[in-house]
This record gives C-alpha cells, sequence and structure tokens, in this order.
C-alpha cells in the first residue's frame, strides 16, 4: 500500500482493515482448529476482533464528521515510520487473512502466525496513538493496543500448553 499524506483518517481506516482482517482469520481459524481449546481462543478473538472493528469504525464516523477537522501527521519521519509498519504487517491488505489461513496445515502454526499479528496491530496502534491528533482516535489506538496485548498473552500461554502436549 502506498499513502501519500499519513492523517488521522487514514490512520483509521488502517485500523478497520487489520480488524477486518483480524476477524476473518480467527473466524476462519476457529474452524479448522482441531484442539476444542484452540477452536474456544479463535471463537473468542474472533468476538474481540468484531468488538474492535465497530471502535474503530465509530471513531472513523466521527473524525469525518462536518465538526471534525482531520488533520495530517506534521512530522515526516513519523510518517514514513507509520508506513513502513503498515507496509510490513501481516493484516494490512484485504484478503491477507484468508491466504494466511488456507496455508496454516496446525494448530501450533496458527497460533505463531496470531501472535505476529498481534505483535503488528499493538506496534502500529502504539505508534499511531502517539501521532494522532483526534482524541477519540487517540484513545481507541490506546484502549485496542492493551487490549491485544491480553490477546497476545492468551495466543501465547496457549502456544506454550500445546506444545508441552507434543512433547
Amino acid at each position: 500500500m502506498k499513502y501519500e499524506n499519513f492523517d488521522d483518517a487514514e490512520a483509521l481506516s488502517i485500523a478497520i482493515i487489520v480488524e477486518e482482517e483480524g476477524l476473518e482469520f480467527y473466524t476462519t481459524l476457529m474452524k479448522n482448529a482441531k484442539d476444542s481449546k484452540i477452536k474456544e481462543l479463535f471463537s473468542k478473538l474472533a468476538s474481540y476482533e468484531k468488538e474492535h472493528l465497530a471502535r474503530f469504525q465509530q471513531a472513523y464516523r466521527e473524525i469525518n464528521s462536518p465538526i471534525s477537522p482531520v488533520q495530517g501527521c506534521e512530522d515526516y519521519t513519523v510518517d514514513s515510520y507509520l508506513k513502513y509498519l503498515v507496509d510490513t504487517g501481516i493484516f494490512t491488505e484485504k484478503g491477507a487473512a484468508r491466504r494466511l489461513a488456507a496455508e496454516i496445515t496446525t494448530d501450533i502454526d496458527a497460533l505463531k502466525i496470531g501472535i505476529q499479528a498481534e505483535k503488528d496491530s499493538i506496534l502500529y496502534y502504539t505508534e499511531a496513538a502517539k501521532n494522532t491528533k483526534y482524541e477519540a482516535g487517540k484513545m481507541a489506538f490506546e484502549q485496542l493496543a492493551n487490549e491485544e496485548k491480553t490477546h497476545l498473552k492468551l495466543l501465547a500461554e496457549q502456544l506454550k500448553a500445546l506444545k508441552k502436549l507434543v512433547s
């Protein structure tokens, strides 16, 4: 993806894509998981992604209302950095989740990709929160970065438990 002027609305629209792809990913994995605990975890994560999506969509609607002027990123170094985070993230492109989910053959692989996706989200949301000028967007990014940390922990714990069972 190429971004000319990274602004608050664009940061939120990218977050919407990340959450849509996360929802698709976890929903697909839930259907394909072999282990019942992992199936349950992916179901829970899919519902969280759906909630996150709704929050970012609401913030996006607010930022695009006539009473909320959208401001661009003023620091071009930050602008480039955020673009690189987007360009290298797992779920920043429509259809990425479906392609990745189709390639997964084990629950362990699914958990590892989920962990990486959560790390990508945490990093992007944290940086976007630091640089957005729009208060509702800033709050959404900060809240969801913290929630993604919880998801990361859940996935990591499940991966550890599954590895113990396999070895």
